[in-house]
């Protein structure tokens, strides 16, 4: 059994959590191995999200004080919250990618850009690339017409150094 302190640092953790994530994804996750858990755990560590699990009206009551009304459907079933703190997309991203390798794993909706979005939203905008995948593909459109240019230059003197290697061939000595 839960004491109230315990509920009431949990709450104020959880307050902390949603004022400073940039999104936060819901996700069902009943019937995960405490192995498979542990592996979404510290795969989301690593992208700069955080996972934490609580009660249901914990969740409501923080996001509540934050300014965001969950709907039931949202928290339905046993849920946890990934707080996406760096990439926004992350959490999201990451619940929808195990949500393959796990049948268990659903996204459930969350909260982004100061609106609650629902499950299809959700999916929407865990199907996004990231911010590193977003700057490569920029990247690459910008090398694209310098390498272009560059072949071209190249192009009239490797045809001319080719022409003047096979008249030098064919001219009697």
């Amino acid at each position: 059994m839960i004491t109230r302190q315990q509920k009431e640092a949990t709450l104020a953790e959880l307050k902390e959590k949603f004022q400073k994530a940039g999104s936060v994804a819901f996700g069902q996750y009943a019937g995960l191995s405490v192995l498979q858990l542990s592996k979404l755990r510290n795969e989301m560590r690593a992208a700069g999200v955080e996972f934490k699990v609580a009660k249901k009206t914990l969740f409501k009551l923080a996001a509540k004080e934050q300014g965001f009304d969950l709907p039931d459907d949202i928290l339905e079933g046993t849920v946890g919250a990934a707080f996406s703190y760096e990439d926004s997309v992350a959490g999201p991203r990451l619940i929808k990618k195990y949500g393959k390798d796990f049948e268990k794993l659903k996204l459930m909706g969350g909260i982004m850009e100061g609106k609650v979005m629902t499950i299809a939203q959700m999916k929407e905008i865990a199907g996004l690339p990231s911010k590193q995948e977003l700057l490569a593909k920029f990247i690459g459109l910008l090398r694209s017409p310098l390498q272009s240019f560059y072949g071209t230059l190249q192009s009239p003197l490797g045809s001319f150094a080719r022409a003047v290697q096979q008249y030098a061939e064919k001219k009697p000595a």
